[in-house]
């Protein structure tokens, strides 16, 4: 499929069709693995569009389906990562309010946590209610601390996220390595692609300055977060360019965003190939 051998669509249906013949668990949290990052990297959101109501089908049979709590929570996890139908969304809301609940399946505070993150990002109705009310219900410090910081990447308001943005250009605020990560990842949610391509450029940017005043692994793990919710042929181009313009660039710094952006590129190639 990477090399354009295998159309995106054709892998994504062998593995809907593997996964209620499947016996072994472990091939199947693959699966689900492989179809949840195929949908957001290599589709276009009209072919995300035209495949949601099947393949949220299957997940949500897979789900009620599943033997054990592991492989109800890898439906689960999957289902919520890739939602987009608005009756698998007014589920999983309904679920978030403790409304409804999967059998044999208990949500933990971090789940729950996840859930409400993923809600914000589809901009549903109670997006703000959600957040705050999901502040409220951690216990934990650190977790609480965590979800705050990471609440003004999901907002609606663009203005709210670009001032979230803004602020990591200030070493105190990337601190808490893991807690940015999160926030960039969501404020570069395939969702929002669109309106997050202008955040590349800076991104890159600040990657010498990333590398001098934080951990040796934060410079890739920026990038990934950075790219990872881009598949357009503007994001690749929008990295090409900078990579171009910098000619007296640290090589290994280059190599590092060559190796996230690799991903970027393919996806790009196969979808302006079609």
């Amino acid at each position: 499929m990477l090399y354009r051998r295998i159309a995106p669509l054709d892998f994504i249906d062998s593995g809907l069709r593997a996964l209620p013949t499947d016996p072994d668990e472990l091939n199947v949290q693959r699966i689900l693995g492989y179809v949840g990052s195929a949908y957001w990297r290599l589709l276009s959101n009209e072919a995300r569009r035209e495949l949601a109501t099947r393949l949220e089908s299957v997940l949500r049979t897979g789900l009620a389906g599943a033997r054990t709590t592991s492989l109800k929570a890898a439906y689960f996890s999957t289902l919520r990562h890739v939602a987009s139908g608005t009756e698998t969304i007014e589920f999983l809301e309904r679920i978030w309010r403790r409304q409804e609940s999967v059998p044999g399946l208990k949500l933990s505070e971090n789940d729950e946590s996840a859930l409400a993150l993923e809600l914000a990002v589809r901009e549903v109705p109670a997006w703000s209610e959600i957040l705050e009310n999901q502040l409220e219900r951690i216990r934990n410090p650190d977790r609480r601390d965590r979800f705050a910081f990471v609440m003004p990447a999901l907002s609606a308001d663009a203005a709210t996220r670009d001032r979230f943005f803004a602020s990591l250009s200030d070493a105190t605020n990337r601190r808490h390595e893991p807690w940015v990560l999160d926030g960039v990842a969501y404020l570069h949610h395939p969702l929002r692609a669109v309106e997050s391509r202008r955040y590349i450029r800076p991104s890159l940017d600040l990657v010498r300055e990333i590398q001098r005043t934080g951990d040796i692994f934060f410079p890739k793990r920026w990038l990934d977060a950075t790219l990872n919710g881009h598949n357009s042929h503007t994001a690749a181009a929008t990295v090409r360019e900078f990579l171009d313009s910098q000619a007296d660039y640290p090589v290994r710094l280059r190599q590092i965003i060559l190796q996230s952006a690799d991903p970027l590129f393919r996806a790009s190639a196969i979808l302006t190939s079609r």
